[in-house]
């Protein structure tokens, strides 16, 4: 009997955990829900970042959630596609991609839900949700949907995904044999007024990083780099040459009117190259370089004050008295005369 009993108990357990592992999607996207995330309480996502692992994230953190018994909610699942969610269909959603799902302790104050670039396709921009699910196995209203992009280094939230993803690429059609001068001359003004319209549409939106004002200021082993914001690019990645790769690397991707970012320097680093680059447009990246020893090291040059010695007082004081002395002298020898 207890053996049975044993076996029911495990059944129950493994029905559970395959339960909470794989969503039901119709009762995610079709069923209405009295917990989960709201327009008040929903994701944050604070952009791509190398950890010390010297791993590549998507960083995206949420509150820890309560359910409709005031329990907090003990499981986070990442659902991720490769089209806006709008675009799927009931008989599609057997195609959407559910990264592992992250679980909890009753303590906890927020949800690290970050995404590995090794969790996806390099040569593809996803879009995705968080799906909370309570201890009873039973899904809550999703987050708001997200998306990004590992390869161009570009994210969004909400509706701003409406657009996102990369431009698919169009094949050109060969050029037809020319029959006339004429024909020859119409088609290569057209191709030159067509690079023209394009240059000038680059120079229009793009966003210039060099029109930015960099500047930095030196404290100690932190170097803090501020910027005036450009437009047409909400955000600005950040790189530093790395001499013993000879290529940049990636220190961070951040809001454009942050206007601020802060570099802690090595012992062995001398002088810094920082490259700021607009993520959102095909804007004009700036390089922008930093002595930091140079900057560090200056200390202001005291002047000693010039000294004086009492022998010198002595001897002022001794030629003021003498011609005070031969002054009186003079006097009173007029005046007896």
């Amino acid at each position: 009997m207890k053996k049975q009993l044993s076996l029911a108990m495990m059944l129950v357990l493994w029905t559970s955990i395959v339960s909470a592992a794989w969503l039901d999607y119709n009762r995610v996207f079709d069923e209405n829900h009295d917990f989960g995330y709201s327009d008040n309480v929903n994701i944050n996502i604070a952009g791509f970042q190398t950890t010390e692992d010297g791993i590549n994230r998507l960083m995206i953190t949420s509150p820890v959630l309560r359910d409709s018994k005031d329990t907090a909610v003990g499981e986070y699942h990442i659902v991720l596609w490769e089209k806006p969610i709008k675009n799927y269909t009931a008989e599609q959603r057997d195609s959407l991609k559910e990264l592992e799902p992250v679980s909890i302790m009753e303590l906890d104050e927020s949800v690290d839900l970050s995404i590995k670039q090794s969790d996806v396709t390099d040569d593809k921009s996803y879009f995705g949700i968080i799906v909370p699910v309570n201890d009873n196995v039973i899904p809550g209203n999703y987050s708001k949907a997200f998306c990004f992009d590992f390869w161009t280094v570009t994210y969004a939230i909400g509706d701003d995904c409406n657009n996102f993803g990369r431009a698919p690429v169009q094949e050109v059609a060969p050029v037809e044999e020319q029959k006339s001068e004429d024909e020859t001359t119409t088609k290569e003004l057209t191709v030159a007024l067509n690079e023209e319209d394009e240059e000038h549409n680059v120079a229009d939106w793009g966003a210039d990083m060099s029109m930015a004002d960099i500047s930095h200021s030196v404290n100690g082993n932190v170097v803090t780099l501020t910027w005036t914001a450009v437009p047409y690019s909400d955000n600005v990645e950040i790189r530093i040459f790395d001499k013993a790769n000879a290529d940049y690397v990636t220190l961070g991707t951040v809001p454009m009117t942050q206007e601020k970012f802060q570099y802690t320097t090595k012992d062995s680093e001398d002088e810094l190259l920082f490259a700021f680059i607009p993520r959102d447009a095909k804007g004009r990246e700036y390089r922008y370089d930093v002595n930091v020893r140079h900057e560090a090291d200056v200390t202001p040059e005291i002047k000693k004050a010039p000294k004086v010695w009492p022998a010198e007082d002595f001897a002022v004081m001794l030629l003021i008295t003498v011609a005070l002395y031969l002054w009186y002298r003079v006097f009173a020898s007029r005046k007896a005369a």
